[in-house]
Order: structure tokens, then C-alpha cells, then sequence
């Protein structure tokens, strides 16, 4: 097992952890990530899993003869990942116009793409406050207390904050809106009933299991880094992460299309997975 950092638990945690590991066992080893810069993590991986989920999505689209430039977003969340959502998804052209807290959701109509409002996501969330009605105040747009995103009319939903977040309503309300993709980023941010309707109603939902194996990937990353003891740059580090997440798309659709499930990403994601068990 490899521990890496969650909902929680960041670079102090792993730090705290990787301390003890280090003192107990007295060898310096990649067995933890989400590390520090200082003592061996790697460039990239607080994005990783918000850049990885964007990287799929791109992918996405190009197969079924679309694209990101244009695009709106609604996102939930205000952590690492909805965070490095926003910076892949504005890099990419397209606009994130939702954040969520447990307090409600924030509506930006012109677009979280600015440094100064990307940056502010990790401000909030360094704050401990745990509110996303901070960003209202600071930037003067529309607050929705105890709402979700899900009632906003956008091109892709992106649930980026946690587990079960996405009931059945928030699913009519998503296909109310006309949206038609949507990529689970957080870890199963859908109930299974809201699954059944996206998929009876032709949304195309891009599975957690394979969205966000960014993060995954870059704590491999992290872990070959220190074996070879060298540090790769953050071009480095996100060309390599482009590319898996384009391999890991291009195997759910291929193994979809194989089993007569063309389309379904969700079938792909399973398939593709038991298939390299199996193998």
C-alpha cells in the first residue's frame, strides 16, 4: 500500500507521517506521497488529479467530435482538486463558473479565470473557514445558500468535492439544463440511482475509477523520481500525466466498443480494469 493525501490530508499530514517512517525505519524511500517539495515530492501533484480529470475530458470530447474551447463548467468543491480543475479547464479555454462549501455554491457568470480568483480557492481553503460564500464577498457575485451547482445551465458538470454529492434530483436538474457530459472527479460523487438516469437520458458520464487516476499517477510518478533520485520539471511531470489520462480514456472506450457498449465509459471503466487483472 502506498498512502498518499485525501480529503484532509495534505503535505503537513504526509510530512508528519513520512517523518515517523523515515525515523522508525531509517531509510528515505517513496513509500508515501503527496510529499513536500523539500523532501521528495513531486512538482504537479497538488494539481494532478483536477489537470488529470481535465486531460480525460479533453480526450473525451475529441471522440465524440467536440472540444473544451468554449465550454462551460460547473464544478463543486474549493479544495485541490476543484482547484486544479479550474486552471486546466481555463488553460484549455474553457470557463468553470460554479465553486461549492457546505454552506452553498458561488455562481461566477464571467468565468473563476484570473490568477487572482484561481489562487483565492487555496486561500479559502488554507483559512480553515470552510465557507465558499468568502469568494462571493471577495469578488461580488451571486451566493446560493444550502444549494448545490447542479441547477446551473452548463456544457459539462465536474463534481469535485466529495463522495455521494450528486443524489437523483441534482440529476433531473442536470439533464433539465441540457448538460451532456458529465465527469465524476471526486471518489463516487454519484448515487447510483442518479447514475441510471443520466444513462436513460443520454448523458454521458465519464466514470471516478478512470477521471481521476491523475492523482494515482503522479504519486507514481513521485515514487520513480525518487528512485532514480531526480527530479523531473513541471513540464516534465504534466506531459507525462497528459499522456496516461489520454491512454486511460483511449482503453475505457476501446474496451467499451469491444464488448458491444460503444459509448459507455462507465462499462469501459470495469472492463478495462478486470481486463488487465485478468491479463
Amino acid at each position: 500500500d502506498v498512502p498518499a493525501g485525501d480529503i484532509g490530508v495534505g503535505a503537513r499530514e504526509i510530512g508528519y507521517l513520512f517523518g515517523q517512517y523515515k525515523r522508525l525505519r531509517d531509510e528515505f524511500t517513496g513509500v508515501l506521497t503527496g510529499k513536500g517539495r523539500s523532501y521528495g515530492g513531486s512538482l504537479i501533484r497538488p494539481e494532478a488529479t483536477g489537470f488529470g480529470a481535465v486531460y480525460y475530458t479533453d480526450e473525451m470530447l475529441k471522440s465524440f467530435g467536440d472540444d473544451i474551447k468554449g465550454k462551460t463548467f460547473a464544478i463543486s468543491g474549493f479544495g485541490n482538486v476543484a482547484w486544479g480543475t479550474a486552471i486546466k479547464v481555463t488553460e484549455l479555454g474553457g470557463k468553470v463558473v460554479t465553486l461549492s462549501g457546505p454552506d452553498g455554491y458561488i455562481y461566477d457568470e464571467d468565468g473563476i479565470n484570473t490568477p487572482e480568483k484561481i489562487e483565492y480557492m487555496l486561500e479559502m481553503r488554507a483559512s480553515c473557514r470552510n465557507k465558499v460564500q468568502d469568494y462571493a464577498d471577495k469578488f461580488g457575485v451571486p451566493f446560493y445558500a444550502g444549494k448545490k451547482p447542479w441547477e446551473v445551465k452548463v456544457d459539462i458538470a465536474m463534481p469535485c468535492a466529495t463522495q455521494n454529492e450528486v443524489g437523483l434530483e441534482d440529476a433531473k436538474n442536470i439533464v433539465a439544463n441540457g448538460t451532456k457530459y458529465y465527469v465524476e472527479v471526486a471518489n463516487m460523487p454519484t448515487t447510483e440511482d442518479a447514475v441510471k438516469y443520466f444513462k436513460e437520458n443520454g448523458v454521458i458520464v465519464a466514470p471516478s475509477k478512470a477521471v481521476n487516476a491523475g492523482g494515482v499517477a503522479v504519486s507514481g510518478l513521485e515514487m520513480s523520481q525518487n528512485s532514480m533520485r531526480y527530479s523531473w520539471t513541471a513540464e516534465e511531470v504534466d506531459e507525462k500525466l497528459h499522456s496516461i489520462m489520454v491512454n486511460i480514456y483511449n482503453n475505457c472506450a476501446k474496451a467499451a466498443k469491444k464488448y458491444g457498449m460503444e459509448g459507455d465509459l462507465i462499462a469501459g471503466a470495469n472492463i478495462a480494469g478486470f481486463e488487465k487483472v485478468a491479463e
